[in-house]
C-alpha cells in the first residue's frame, strides 16, 4: 500500500510539471494529506530540500565507463538528491543539452542511470524518478527508478 499512495503522490508531483517544479515537496505532501483525509496543512516555507551528491555521480560515471557509455555520461554536470518527503526523493541531472535539441541523448542517459540505479546507493529513503535537466535547468525528460 504504501509504494502505491506514496509512489503515486511523487508521480503526481512530477506530472504536474512547471506548476510543482519549484517545490515537487510541497505537492507531494498535499497529496499525501488528500489520500489520508488529513486536513490541508498548507506549508509556511519550502518544503523540497536538494542536496547535491557529487560521489554519487563519480560512481554513476565509472559505471557508465565500464559499460562503454562514456560519450554519455560526459554530458552530466551535476547530481542531486531531491528530498520529497522524510523517506521519498527524486534524482535530478543536469546537463549541458541544450532544450530543445531534439537529441535523444539525454533519453540515453537516463535509462542507463535507471539500470544502473539498483539500490538506495547509501542513501535513506527511496528514489521514485530520475530527471534530466537541459542546460537551461529545465526538465528534458523523467523516467521512473
Amino acid at each position: 500500500m504504501r509504494e502505491i499512495v506514496w509512489g503515486g503522490c511523487t508521480r503526481r508531483a512530477l506530472e504536474a510539471g512547471s506548476a510543482a517544479e519549484m517545490d515537487r515537496g510541497s505537492w507531494v505532501r498535499g497529496c499525501l494529506n488528500g489520500v489520508a483525509n488529513a486536513p490541508e496543512q498548507l506549508p509556511t516555507r519550502p518544503v523540497t530540500k536538494r542536496t547535491t551528491d557529487a560521489k554519487l555521480l563519480e560512481r554513476f560515471r565509472a559505471w557508465a565507463r565500464t559499460k562503454g557509455e562514456a560519450q554519455l555520461v560526459d554530458h552530466a554536470r551535476t547530481l542531486v538528491a531531491v528530498q520529497l518527503t522524510e523517506h521519498d526523493y527524486d534524482v535530478e541531472l543536469s546537463t549541458d543539452y541544450p532544450a530543445g535539441s531534439g537529441n535523444p541523448g539525454y533519453e540515453s542517459l537516463a535509462h542507463s542511470f535507471v539500470e544502473w540505479w539498483d539500490g538506495d546507493h547509501g542513501r535513506d529513503g527511496t528514489a521514485r524518478n530520475v530527471l534530466v535537466l537541459g542546460a537551461d535547468g529545465k526538465r528534458l525528460t523523467a523516467k521512473r527508478i
